[in-house]
């Protein structure tokens, strides 16, 4: 699928490839060659997420500055295991890249095995957005509050069920700590898709779900759902009313997902600051701003020579919130 060109003011649209143009022409051959055929980015989760729709936007603008056709490649499953695998698998050549967040460092920490290595199989082009999740329940809920819920599920301990995009997901994740400090017992329906548990619980098929925000706003502004919380350290700027875990009065709650590009490893460093530059520059457009806050996530840029220094970091983070939160025991 060719991706549509963005809704960008031609004055931008110049800025943006003249900026581009002046700072990242490379002078090796292979790079100035770059690109000269479709790339394609595999993104690992359901169309119309904040991540998906993150890089349809980056997307759009290489092909708007470079004049190449871009492809977008919906690899959903395993939590977000068999999109990334496509991508491991991938030539070094920057014309296939994954659309990831935070799963990628946590999946090997929750899942009895991978077929990648989640730091050594790939190198950052750049982090673009950060996004928190939402605790969500139906709007005909009797919890009216994270406190509703504590009570209600301290009093019936494993009689509440929560849904997530399946074992080891950044929902789970959120989903264990919340469980781990509060001490109470909730049952865990985990799905194939981001988008299935956020239907289900407007449906009542489960009593709360922990989901991206950008998948859940569209039924939350449809009186389908209700927001108890949200989990990162400040509250959405598109639900400025909600409270945060920590304000809710789950103390010492905090989980984040950012939002990466990601080639191959072994791609030459060429081409991943090219498309690094490139990239920056699109995601610095007011555009894109508004395409962030919108889907309930926030601006945060790395290039890819910062987003490299963190991986090890951001591994080991994972790992030490999966074992604290037992996420890998399903």
């Amino acid at each position: 699928m060719k991706t549509a060109t963005p809704t960008l003011t031609r004055r931008r649209l110049m800025l943006a490839a003249a900026s581009v143009s002046a700072t990242t022409l490379p002078t090796l051959g292979f790079a100035q060659e770059y690109p000269s055929k479709p790339i394609k980015f595999v993104v690992p989760v359901s169309a119309g997420t904040g991540t998906d729709l993150i890089v349809r936007f980056l997307a759009n603008g290489l092909q708007t500055l470079w004049r190449t056709t871009t492809v977008v490649d919906n690899r959903v499953g395993a939590s977000g295991v068999i999109g990334t695998d496509v991508v491991a698998k991938s030539a070094p050549d920057g014309y296939t890249l994954l659309a990831t967040y935070a799963v990628h460092y946590s999946n090997p920490w929750a899942m009895d095995k991978v077929p990648y290595e989640a730091v050594k199989d790939f190198v950052p082009v750049g982090a673009f957005a950060n996004s928190a999740l939402s605790l969500i329940v139906p709007t005909d809920s009797p919890f009216k509050s994270v406190q509703d819920l504590i009570d209600a599920a301290k009093k019936n301990p494993g009689m509440y069920t929560y849904g997530t995009a399946g074992v080891g997901s950044t929902g789970h994740v959120c989903a264990s700590l919340f469980t781990s400090l509060t001490g109470v017992n909730l049952r865990h329906v985990p799905y194939k898709s981001a988008a299935q548990p956020v239907v289900d619980t407007a449906g009542g098929q489960v009593h709360m779900s922990f989901a991206g925000t950008s998948s859940s706003i569209g039924l939350v502004k449809a009186g389908k759902l209700r927001v108890l919380a949200t989990t990162g350290r400040k509250r959405s700027a598109i639900l400025p009313d909600t409270p945060t875990m920590q304000e809710a009065g789950v103390k010492g709650y905090e989980v984040s997902s950012p939002v990466w590009i990601m080639a191959p490893a072994g791609t030459p460093d060429a081409i991943v600051n090219k498309l690094s530059a490139a990239m920056l520059t699109y995601a610095r457009l007011p555009e894109f701003k508004d395409l962030c806050t919108a889907q309930g996530l926030d601006v945060d840029l790395e290039d890819a020579a910062t987003a490299r220094k963190k991986a090890p970091a951001e591994f080991q983070k994972w790992k030490n919130l999966v074992a604290l939160t037992g996420a890998n025991k399903g």
